[in-house]
């Protein structure tokens, strides 16, 4: 018994000496963390939001280490160059180059003029959609920017043009024809336009070609060669097409010529930045390192907090030895396929520790951002606090790492209604608010969407869910008409609510669809009513406007009580006013004076109850001119005056270079969005999730994507929210382009005619 109790001892002394790490894993991964948590293991989960939440972990102490790809490589060299340290690089066992990846430029032997030279030539590119390299944007287009300087157009005229056009326009002009595969942009729409358009840059792709992929003979098949493969049959492009450039990768290179076509390897070179030629002879071909390349991309590598890097290398080596995955059922195995990948995947340690920036030097540079040429400027960003601006930077400097255009620039203001102000005077360009800022931002600031918020569908109350409860035991109340003349309450005056209330009303032509002033229209229906902040400056419809909108704030009461012989009239929008937001909205109508609340119906619940009322105490009246069958909150959505979007994307109307934007927007959706898995990312940076533990930061978390602002659009509270507003669009003229629309004019006063008349006619 001595003696077990004696190996037991020495048991708790191991363990007790073995140092545990934590290692970043997605919150998407909760399996690995569960098969980690065993006995023995050294290794525990620190759950992040993304492997950027990651990086700044380790800066702060909080984790150890994670694993980071290439171009999170080159993100680190530029957010955190000397933060952290390299512990191991990974890479592929089948793959001894000491580059994840080189870019080349092959052209034949007689090719004259150094890259000037290649003007009136043709081009061959591996496409736009090859995942087989994992090349970015950035890296697709390097060649192009070096050879026909696409990144700068003096005299381009760039209004309505998004930076793709102005890149293609620069392209066409330089090379006389082309195979550049698959979407040259984020937007479908404007993808189709600009395949149509620049046709000659979709020539070389073969018969009945839609430019979406290579349609040429490509001969027989070569064992080790696939036919199929972008970079190979953009050599074969290359091989049968005179006077022709391939842009592609060196591994691919190699074997063309030394396995598939070595007949014709000498015919060809490698041209240089410098203008310079190296032939391809078999020697060149040998070796696994290209005589020069436009891009050499770093391996991706584990990357460890700073005081434990050592440490955490150390352990590495012993839990992988050989820098391979140990196999069996062990928590070291579980690890390393968790977190470093597959049976071909192997840790190459790194002996000096180096930072990211040391990592990456002399093998690939990126310009700093603000010494970068472009052919349009940065789209300024609007954020509203210190974490939003972090979070902004750290977006804006990984879209710039992966070569998205136009660059965006971060520029933080007190709140967001300064941001408003600055979109407005040409200070700010776009910012996403909640759609409850929708009324305000079109009136007063004259600001329209570029882009309308999509939700989770998954959680009801992520969208904006508008109903009109009445009393339960006002039985005089069962259409809109009866409203006529009664006490009303909103939570503000232009919000979401109010917005939801004047639609319906205009339907039922309860309100007159050709009054443009909400004041007035809402006002004069009501005997009565608190909506907070009409008379705020800010929140007046017209200047002009001689309506008294105090009346709209006649029902309002002080949540501080008055001594003296003073008024109690407040028409505050804060919470000093006891009817503001949609608590206060319920409130009101508990009061014995009020008629009708119109409230958002998120939480509607939990509100009810801390008030202390009851659920079966209200009734909705309903958008179809109905009472609900029953009493209470569980509203059909038939029956709510409003099922809309809970954010949007807002920009100066007038903005020349809104289509640029909305570009913008959709590739950041593509690359940072929710349309990646998060291991196909090439920078695992979520713009609509928590960042660094904080929630709500530039977007809600609730978003899911974009939609555009079209009443076209496949998503149904986007549709609705654009119908919402529509009245308000045609008031202040900020509806969709049309041919011949001018400011508030003619147009307007038809629109209105037209929405009056067919309100009288449905409904």
């Amino acid at each position: 018994m001595a003696y077990k109790d004696f190996l037991f001892v020495l048991f708790l002394i191991g363990s007790s000496t073995a140092q545990t790490f934590k290692v970043c894993v997605s919150t998407s991964n909760p399996v690995l963390c569960q098969s980690l948590d065993k006995d023995g293991s050294q290794a525990v989960c620190h759950p992040v939001e993304s492997r950027v939440d990651c990086a700044l972990r380790l800066a702060r102490g909080q984790a150890d280490f994670g694993v980071f790809s290439e171009e999170e490589m080159m993100l680190l060299s530029q957010m955190q160059p000397n933060d952290n340290r390299i512990v191991a690089s990974i890479k592929n066992v089948d793959r001894q180059e000491p580059y994840a990846f080189e870019a080349v430029a092959v052209v034949s032997n007689n090719h004259t003029g150094g890259l000037e030279g290649l003007r009136g030539a043709n081009y061959c590119h591996p496409g736009f959609d090859e995942s087989e390299i994992r090349w970015s944007p950035r890296v697709l287009k390097t060649f192009e920017r070096v050879v026909a300087r696409t990144d700068r157009c003096p005299d381009a005229q760039v209004a309505g043009k998004t930076a793709e056009e102005l890149e293609l326009e620069t392209l066409s002009q330089f090379f006389t024809s082309a195979c550049r595969p698959g979407p040259w942009s984020a937007n479908a729409s404007v993808d189709t336009t600009l395949k149509n358009r620049f046709r000659s840059l979709c020539s070389l792709c073969g018969a009945n070609s839609d430019c979406s992929q290579y349609n040429i003979d490509m001969g027989v098949n070569i064992e080790r060669v696939s036919n199929s493969n972008r970079h190979i049959q953009a050599l074969e492009c290359m091989r049968t097409t005179n006077n022709s450039v391939a842009y592609v990768a060196w591994q691919h290179v190699r074997e063309f010529f030394a396995i598939r076509n070595p007949q014709d390897a000498e015919q060809y070179s490698i041209l240089c930045e410098d203008g310079s030629l190296t032939p391809l002879t078999s020697a060149v071909l040998e070796n696994l390192t290209s005589p020069c390349a436009f891009v050499r991309q770093p391996w991706s590598a584990i990357v460890a907090s700073t005081s434990v890097a050592s440490s955490v290398q150390s352990s590495l080596t012993s839990w992988w030895p050989g820098g391979a995955n140990p196999g069996g059922n062990t928590w070291q195995a579980v690890l390393f396929s968790g977190i470093i990948g597959g049976t071909n995947a192997r840790v190459t340690f790194e002996e000096s520790l180096p930072s990211p920036a040391n990592y990456t030097v002399g093998i690939r540079n990126i310009t700093n951002i603000d010494a970068t040429a472009s052919c349009l400027p940065a789209r300024r960003w609007c954020t509203v606090s210190t974490n939003e601006q972090t979070k902004c930077t750290w977006l804006r400097i990984a879209a710039y790492t992966l070569g998205i255009e136009p660059t965006i620039s971060c520029q933080q203001r007190e709140n967001t209604f300064v941001c408003l102000q600055d979109i407005k005077d040409d200070r700010a360009d776009f910012i996403a608010t909640p759609s409850n800022y929708g009324y305000l931002s079109r009136q007063h600031y004259t600001l329209s969407a570029v882009k309308l918020v999509q939700n989770t569908r998954s959680n009801p109350a992520a969208f904006s869910r508008v109903a009109a409860l009445v009393k339960s035991s006002q039985e005089e109340i069962t259409r809109f008409e009866n409203l006529r003349g009664k006490k009303a309450c909103f939570p503000e005056f232009g919000g979401i609510a109010y917005m939801a209330f004047v639609n319906a009303a205009q339907e039922r032509s309860v309100l007159s669809a050709s009054e443009c002033d909400y004041a007035r229209a809402v006002g004069e229906l009501f005997n009565g009513t608190c909506a907070p902040g009409a008379v705020d400056a800010a929140h007046a419809l017209t200047d002009g406007s001689s309506f008294d909108a105090t009346t709209l704030c006649s029902v309002c009461k002080s949540a501080i009580t008055v001594v003296g012989n003073f008024s109690e009239f407040t028409c505050a929008w804060d919470y000093s006013n006891l009817y503001f937001g949609n608590n206060g909205s319920l409130a009101c109508l508990a009061d014995p004076e009020t008629h009708v609340a119109f409230v958002e119906m998120q939480n509607i619940d939990s509100a009810i109850t801390s008030l202390g009322l009851q659920q079966d105490q209200f009734r909705a009246l309903c958008r179809n001119n109905t009472l609900a069958q029953y009493n209470g909150t569980a509203i059909d959505r038939d029956c709510l005056l409003a099922y809309v979007v809970d954010s949007e994307i807002l920009t100066r109307r007038s903005d020349a270079l809104q289509n640029s934007l909305s570009v913008l927007l959709d590739h950041l959706d593509l690359y940072f969005g929710y349309n990646a898995a998060t291991g196909t990312q090439h920078i695992n940076l979520e713009m609509y999730s928590p960042f660094d533990g904080m929630n709500d930061l530039l977007f809600k978390n609730t978003a899911v994507g974009l939609s555009p602002p079209s009443i076209d659009t496949a998503n149904e509270p986007a549709r609705n929210y654009i119908e919402l507003f529509r009245h308000l669009d045609a008031c202040t003229s900020v509806a969709p382009p049309t041919p011949g629309l001018a400011s508030r004019n003619l147009y307007s006063l038809f629109t209105l005619f037209i929405l009056a008349l067919i309100s009288r006619i449905v409904f």
